[in-house]
């Protein structure tokens, strides 16, 4: 199953604007007003707005710590910010910078004169779900307005783009029976980001998954890498398999679900319980058969005598067959030996107290 990148259809990401705290204006963005026409605490002079801590690609749902820095050759008295995002999550820890409706914009006057200034704080996290469209993913910009009021003295229009992409894109995932109670596994990874182990979950009712292996992944890789795993199934069940991939933060990906019908060669008992049991109690045991046929169940005690037999018929697949020693077994050890009427599948001691 492959995953593609997050889809904003042609919108941007992140809209850089600086702001004096005037009526903020959708449409630019960078440090405004001016002397004679705008906010009085800036000053006349175009500057660049810039964004650091996104790289060229962004992982699903990782958090991003962000810069935004203002540049321009002449002194500004006052510094201010308006930063949106219009996809992922954008939130402040810095106490001058309210976020609201992911839009972030400075409450008080964010620093005094100088010819940069930095706004830290600022955290953004990436979707958590990428959809299969266009790599183009986040563009933040700084642009031009008409006048003083409006952002004219951010300089012209800056955009970048980032593509978001899953830690990791399945090319294929096959789950099959080879025989001798054994599941083959074989996944192959197109792209890897990161990338730190992968966990085979097995689940046999398709809800309940538990992680019965785990298996080094590449790390970085834009090649395609191919990893594989043999399970051993007692049982005869519908098993279904999923691969879970752990990136270097933790974050968890899955790849698509396989379901193996699996056909054991041999009969064999699952389990025998509770052990111990005490006298008068019978034993549950879980007996899985190749095809229909007769069981035969005896119990030894310690000396080898016989102390009691069952026959019953039982059907392809699994069997529960419950066993009672009989009332008059005395505590100690015993011996519950199976038999299909030509070979014995099972001898397993059971406690009686």
């Amino acid at each position: 199953m492959k995953k593609g990148v997050i889809t904003l259809s042609g919108l941007a990401l992140l809209t850089i604007l600086a702001t004096s705290g005037i009526k903020k204006s959708e449409y630019s963005t960078g440090i405004t007003g001016q002397s004679t026409a705008g906010c009085t605490c800036h000053k006349g002079t175009k500057g660049t707005v810039t964004l650091a801590g996104i790289g060229t690609t962004v992982v699903k749902g990782k958090a991003y710590p962000i810069t935004v820095t203002y540049n321009q050759g002449a002194t500004e008295a006052e510094w201010g910010i308006d930063i949106k995002a219009v996809t992922g999550t954008l939130t402040s820890s810095n106490s001058k910078i309210t976020v609201s409706s992911n839009e972030g914009y400075h409450n008080t006057p964010l620093g005094t004169s100088g010819t940069s200034y930095t706004y830290t704080g600022l955290t953004w996290t990436a979707p958590a779900t990428v959809t299969t469209s266009a790599a183009k993913v986040l563009t933040f910009a700084t642009v031009g307005g008409t006048g003083g009021g409006n952002g004219y003295y951010a300089l012209g229009t800056t955009s970048t783009q980032v593509v978001a992409v899953s830690p990791v894109e399945f090319e294929t995932v096959n789950a099959s029976w080879i025989g001798n109670n054994n599941v083959n596994l074989i996944w192959k990874t197109a792209t890897e980001n990161n990338t730190n182990y992968f966990e085979i979950e097995r689940s046999f009712n398709n809800e309940a998954f538990t992680a019965i292996a785990k298996v080094t992944a590449a790390g970085m890789s834009t090649s395609l890498k191919t990893y594989s795993f043999e399970d051993k199934v007692l049982g005869s069940n519908i098993a279904y398999y999923r691969i879970k991939e752990v990136d270097d933060d933790g974050l968890a990906t899955y790849s698509e679900i396989n379901a193996v019908n699996v056909k054991p060669v041999k009969n064999f008992v699952k389990s025998v319980y509770p052990n111990p049991i005490v006298t008068g109690q019978p034993v549950n045991i879980d007996y899985v058969a190749t095809m229909n046929g007769r069981v035969n169940i005896d119990l030894y005690n310690s000396l080898g005598k016989k102390m009691n037999s069952l026959t019953v018929d039982a059907v392809t697949g699994e069997n529960n067959i419950k066993f009672n020693p009989g009332r008059f077994v005395s505590p100690g050890i015993y011996y519950v030996i199976v038999n299909d009427g030509i070979e014995r599948i099972a001898q397993v001691p059971v406690s009686v107290q």
